[in-house]
């Protein structure tokens, strides 16, 4: 049975909240992102936004159906938001995105209003479903179904930009060498690189991916970066 609340001084480092102002918080509901990586719709509007001064007026703002995640209305408090997720309040025409910081903790990130009607995603795991259908599945927990003649186009690890309006792929980009790629664990977290070079193991261990910045390289596991681009980032935010 999962615990509805957790004590503040337990919380994951990822939030950013008082840990000794109260003990407890609430706990986001199980979804697409992990615990860590993730953090509940009212910590976002009270906390982070300041829309709301407690949880009773955070819930009256979202009953109302006044708040947007990833263009669909959402209505719980407890709802989890993680990476790369895409906020919008239209009644204050503000839009944002979820981030890492250089610190690790999730913030929140303006975007422009053509930006807001779609979302980076990040292919985690291909499967073969029923019917030979080929299904991609990608870190938010979302599942798409793609034309098993073009499935070979895509390989774990790529990036995909989801139209909201038809829940479509307008874009994808390749994890290779030459891609723009956000780094969101280690080190370097939140720091914007090019692929120089992807080292395959064969071992246990992950791949290791060589990245450059600036003139200057640093390497880190390629569970830690997220493409964003090719020549330039698909958000503004990434520059």
């Amino acid at each position: 049975m999962t615990k509805r609340h957790l004590k503040r001084l337990s919380a994951p480092r990822s939030w950013k909240i008082e840990r000794k102002a109260h003990t407890w918080v609430v706990r986001p509901r199980p979804g697409g992102h992990s615990l860590k990586d993730s953090i509940p719709m009212l910590h976002v509007l009270r906390d982070m936004l300041g829309y709301a001064d407690n949880h009773r007026e955070a819930k009256r703002i979202l009953k109302e159906g006044k708040v947007l995640l990833d263009g669909k209305v959402v209505k719980d408090t407890k709802r989890s938001v993680g990476l790369m997720d895409v906020i919008e309040i239209p009644i204050t025409k503000q839009r944002l995105v979820v981030i890492v910081d250089r610190s690790g903790v999730l913030k929140l990130k303006e975007i422009k209003a053509t930006e807001a009607k779609s979302k980076l995603l990040s292919i985690k795991n291909k499967s073969i479903v029923k019917g030979g259908r080929v299904q991609l599945n990608f870190h938010d927990g979302r599942n798409i179904l793609v034309d098993p003649k073009k499935a070979g186009e895509y390989s774990v690890h790529d990036t995909v930009m989801l139209s909201f309006k038809d829940q479509s792929i307008k874009q994808h980009v390749k994890y290779e060498a030459g891609a723009l790629v956000f780094v969101t664990r280690g080190s370097h977290r939140s720091e914007v690189a090019t692929i120089k070079e992807i080292n395959k193991i064969r071992s246990p261990m992950p791949n290791v991916v060589t990245l450059e910045k600036d003139g200057n390289t640093f390497r880190t596991i390629e569970d830690y970066v997220f493409v964003v681009g090719k020549d330039k980032p698909l958000l503004s935010v990434m520059k």
